[in-house]
């Protein structure tokens, strides 16, 4: 995904050695049309980031896997 688009969302963000890395507390609590490849998150103090490239929409077959194994209460 687009850098740009993620700040358009105003999805927290920090600069690392000239790289701009995205707040995977904040993708995770209030965006879940997003979804994150677990394998490129960073740790920076015990906290997650990752790269715009890591970030993309969910899709209708997320949707659809998501809801099959939702818990039924």
């Amino acid at each position: 995904m687009l850098p740009e688009l993620l700040k358009q969302k105003k999805i927290k963000s920090i600069f690392l050695k000239e790289e701009e890395y995205f707040d995977v507390a904040d993708i995770k609590k209030n965006h879940p049309d997003l979804k994150i490849d677990v394998s490129r998150i960073i740790l920076v103090k015990k906290l997650q980031f990752i790269k715009a490239e890591g970030v993309s929409l969910v899709s209708d077959f997320d949707n659809t896997i998501k809801n099959i194994f939702k818990n039924k209460k």
